[in-house]
């Protein structure tokens, strides 16, 4: 950076006029010869005589000055003499032991390369013809002829290419950061790299966990929002079952009539099948031989029953369930997709040792195919 020593505003390097004031910027080396030069020009000659009408009356007030000790009035001397160039002086009469001060010129503060205000996105043409250079937009004179750049055309700095920006910042030196800098440049880049970690382990469960979990919310939702449909076997079977009572009336839709085993009540099951898989909601179990209340209690009723579930995969699912013992139907949640088959197993009655041991008079399945 070059700083004007009229006005002390900072120009880059290469500048020859100052971009506020006009002025020409002096090369450092070119100012101290310069100023050395006018050193020599001012400091009077040795060979120089004083005429005889002032030698008497500067020593006179010199040696007055010395002897009584306090400050007198410079007193201008009359006479004046000629240096060796021809040039007339005229000098002033000084106080012994201080020098004149010289008047201290303002010096700016110092702009670090660093704090340099970046170079705008557009640039100023100088309007003579015989210089045409780009300038900064903040500079009202040109920094090469000084020509003044009120009226000068404004033109969008070309973009520098990405490998041009890279080779620019590789090449710019690099400030020296502090600890605490350090430290938190260090932790940053941690933080970073860990958040990246997580980012990348997220989206690697996101993308095993989250196509089933899709679906498995789909399929919520339709489930909430659809009416479930009646879902009919297409074949039943049973371990037993006695004359009159066999597994195909748990599908008839009559509640007068049941399907019972013909031996031992506990572990006995029936179970139906769909040709197609379909997803099933809700399980309706009508328990005893009848609607009616005297002939329910007549014979034996389920009390406990494992629903068994078996999927298009083949995979099987258990749900216990437990049954009030009134007459009518009663609901039971069991959801369950891709269903192909299912099973009643009774674990439990209620009234043993009537005949039959355990009826059950309709089974209905509810869900969406």
């Amino acid at each position: 950076m070059i700083t004007c020593d009229a006005c002390g505003a900072s120009n880059e390097a290469g500048a020859q006029f100052c971009g506020s004031c006009g002025e020409f910027l002096w090369d450092r080396s070119a100012r101290g010869e310069q100023a050395a030069d006018s050193t020599r020009s001012t400091t009077p000659s040795n060979s120089t005589t004083p005429s005889n009408s002032a030698t008497p009356s500067t020593a006179t007030t010199a040696s007055t000055a010395t002897t009584q000790g306090t400050a007198t009035t410079p007193t201008k001397v009359p006479a004046t003499e000629r240096e060796q160039g021809g040039e007339e002086r005229h000098i002033e009469a000084v106080q012994p032991g201080k020098s004149k001060p010289l008047p201290a010129v303002p010096q700016p503060d110092p702009v670090p390369d660093g704090d340099a205000p970046a170079p705008a996105n557009t640039r100023v043409v100088c309007p003579n013809p015989a210089c045409g250079v780009d300038n900064d937009r903040a500079r009202r004179f040109c920094r090469r002829c000084g020509s003044s750049l009120v009226a000068a055309v404004v033109v969008a700095a070309p973009r520098r290419r990405w490998w041009q920006r890279l080779w620019d910042r590789l090449r710019a030196p690099r400030r020296r950061r502090s600890l605490r800098e350090e430290e938190r440049r260090v932790g940053g880049a941690a933080r970073r790299v860990v958040l990246l970690v997580l980012a990348i382990c997220l989206l690697a469960v996101l993308a095993v966990a989250g196509p089933p979990l899709a679906r498995r919310g789909l399929e919520a939702v339709r489930d909430r929002t659809q009416d479930p449909t009646p879902l009919v076997p297409t074949s039943v079977a049973a371990s037993s079952e006695t004359l009159g009572a066999g597994a195909g009336r748990l599908i008839d839709g009559a509640s007068n009539k049941y399907w019972a085993p013909a031996g031992r009540a506990t572990d006995s099951w029936v179970e139906g099948r769909f040709t197609e898989p379909v997803r099933l909601l809700t399980v309706v179990i009508t328990p005893g031989v009848s609607p009616r209340r005297q002939a329910y209690l007549a014979a034996g009723r389920p009390r406990e029953l494992t629903v068994v579930t078996v999927n298009a995969e083949g995979e099987e699912q258990s749900t216990d369930i437990e049954l009030v013992d009134e007459p009518g139907p009663q609901h039971f949640d069991v959801p369950t997709p891709n269903l192909v088959r299912i099973r009643l197993v009774v674990r439990s009655t209620y009234g043993p040792g009537l005949i039959p041991t355990v009826a059950i008079g309709e089974a209905e399945f509810f869900g969406r195919r």
